[in-house]
């Protein structure tokens, strides 16, 4: 599971990025929506294969993140936000 939790923490930091990227850091709070699908290409972590989800599964274990429940009729992949413990991991060195 080691390899799940450090691609996990790799695809939360993309996905900080790419937030910063287009909205500022400073916005980056609890409840922001995460990019998972750019932030995997961003780490070279294919959407389609088990590894993704691992990773994902993993950081919704940990509590990092949360499935959006407002997005749930939406299609394709599934919703995330960040959540307050999703921040301290990121803050936490890797």
């Amino acid at each position: 599971m080691y390899r799940a939790a450090e691609d996990g923490r790799a695809l939360l930091e993309a996905a900080q990025q790419i937030h910063a990227e287009r909205h500022g850091p400073q916005t980056f709070l609890p409840g922001t929506y995460l990019s998972f699908l750019e932030a995997a290409k961003r780490t070279g972590i294919r959407p389609d294969r088990q590894r993704y989800h691992d990773a994902i599964e993993d950081l919704e274990y940990e509590g990092a993140i949360d499935w959006d429940k407002s997005a749930r009729y939406a299609r394709g992949d599934k919703h995330y936000l960040i959540t307050g413990r999703g921040l301290k991991t990121l803050r936490e060195p890797g």
